[in-house]
């Protein structure tokens, strides 16, 4: 198959005629809405991304490989399952979401005689027990949008709920409230603690019509019954932000997500595509193929069945790297 792309600037058109040269197909922006399995292989239905009338085409292939992660993936293949289109997909699709049971916070330097950023991105590492690992995370100057997710460190758990005990901090330290709304120059700024943990926790994915999408289907997450809620507080984590806050002469800050909503938040979501060695347990066996369609493969971060507590980049890279191995060779 080809590569969604849009020649918009001279990579893009580089690319184009690398892909040329070498034969293969682009199909500029689109996007696949379905598979279904074809006189022995498989039809790929997509349409343009682009524009009004969303045009539609169909593709042919004797094997495809999922590979948008576990919010591109797992949604399309729900939607292949829910159409009959591919109606054999393992009913545990959607199950064991992970969120790597992460929580994220920064520190924000008031010390500016110290260059806290323009170094490499994630500078080390450490672990304060048996199962949370907290890297140190850095934007160059000028990456200050991603900042605005973030407000002054609050607390979670015991009877008090953790939205009073945010609008107490605001009143307390309105300053620093206020300094963290502006958004300019916080990444010069700014470090941030990427909490991580191997805890066995998980979410559900369920595919359903919602009245908000006027009947259309959508992706939510929820909580399996008997499992807990995966945490949005972390005591360990604040610990070290305020531990942080101290050294750098700064102040700690939490995720409004996490502070007002009490939600988990996650920039490694995984599973949901759960490795197995039977149906009623995962989606993909150890190939990574899934189970009841020969050559259909799932090679991204969505079969990735546990919390890992550090970045899963490497970790996705080298299951991917394996599970492409395992495709059988072409024949003629």
């Amino acid at each position: 198959m080809g590569c969604p792309v849009s020649a918009k600037n001279t990579l893009d058109h580089n690319y184009l005629y690398l892909a040329e040269k070498l034969g293969v197909s682009i199909f500029p922006e689109t996007e696949v809405i379905g598979v279904r399995p074809s006189n022995g292989n498989y039809e790929v239905m997509a349409r343009r991304s682009t524009g009004v009338l969303h045009p539609k085409k169909t593709f042919q292939a004797r094997g495809i490989v999922f590979s948008g992660g576990v919010m591109g993936s797992v949604p399309l293949l729900m939607k292949c399952k829910q159409e009959g289109w591919l109606p054999n997909v393992s009913d545990r699709l959607g199950d064991y979401v992970r969120t790597n049971s992460e929580s994220i916070l920064t520190v924000d330097s008031a010390d500016k005689s110290v260059d806290w950023n323009d170094q490499i991105a994630i500078t080390s590492g450490i672990y304060p027990d048996k199962s949370t690992h907290i890297e140190i995370v850095r934007y160059n100057k000028g990456s200050d949008v991603l900042f605005g997710l973030l407000t002054v460190l609050t607390d979670g758990g015991g009877q008090i709920p953790r939205q009073l005990r945010l609008l107490g901090n605001v009143i307390r330290h309105p300053l620093q409230f206020l300094k963290a709304l502006w958004l300019p120059g916080q990444a010069a700024r700014n470090s941030v603690l990427l909490v991580m943990q191997s805890d066995e926790n998980y979410l559900n994915f369920e595919y359903k019509r919602r009245w908000w999408r006027l009947g259309s289907h959508s992706v939510t997450s929820t909580v399996p019954p008997g499992q807990e809620r995966v945490r949005s507080y972390i005591p360990v984590a604040n610990e070290a932000a305020r531990l942080m806050a101290k050294r750098m002469k700064g102040h700690p800050k939490t995720m409004w997500s996490e502070a007002l909503l009490n939600g988990p938040t996650t920039a490694h979501i995984l599973g949901g595509c759960a490795m197995a060695e039977s149906p009623d347990k995962g989606v993909v066996n150890f190939s990574g193929e899934i189970f009841g369609y020969p050559n259909l493969y799932v090679a991204d971060g969505s079969v990735v069945p546990a919390n890992l507590a550090v970045n899963p980049s490497l970790t996705i890279t080298a299951l991917s790297e394996y599970i492409m191995s395992q495709v059988p060779s072409k024949t003629s």
